[in-house]
């Protein structure tokens, strides 16, 4: 399973965004994998995408890929280990979809991350300390 970051769900909604073609080019590689999205990134994918017609954009492109919503049964004890994720890194200021795409990546061996953000290559960790799985290499 793909979970999409907040910087690919973005660059695939703004064709004004510098990463649109990229994220274009790089869903198409993708299509195979079933696509899905956790709330924090929604939140702040929503924040991001501001205008009525970049979130009536966002909607489609959700339903049309059929990204699939990340449901997790033991909320709290997720709530822990992100803040646990984000404590490790405070001196790089994380913020919580980050935090939650890591430790989801952590729980779930099979979860990989389509990101743009540079610091889940050189930076961000799963818990154990081990790589965070990428969909797709830049």
């Amino acid at each position: 399973m793909i979970l999409i970051d907040t910087t690919a769900l973005v660059a695939l909604c703004d064709p004004r965004d510098s990463l649109n073609k990229n994220a274009l080019k790089d869903l198409v590689g993708l299509t195979k994998s079933q696509l899905a999205i956790c709330e924090p990134v929604l939140s702040e994918a929503s924040f991001h995408l501001s205008a009525s017609a970049q979130r009536n954009r966002l909607r489609h492109v959700l339903m049309r890929l059929h990204v699939q919503s990340v449901v997790i049964e033991d909320t709290q004890s997720l709530w822990n280990e992100i803040f646990d994720w984000l404590d490790k890194y405070r001196e790089h200021e994380p913020d919580w979809a980050d935090g939650y795409l890591a430790v989801l990546c952590s729980r779930n061996r099979k979860y990989k991350v389509w990101t743009y953000d540079i610091e889940f290559r050189t930076l961000w960790r799963r818990t154990n300390g081990s790589a965070i799985p990428l969909a797709i290499r830049t």
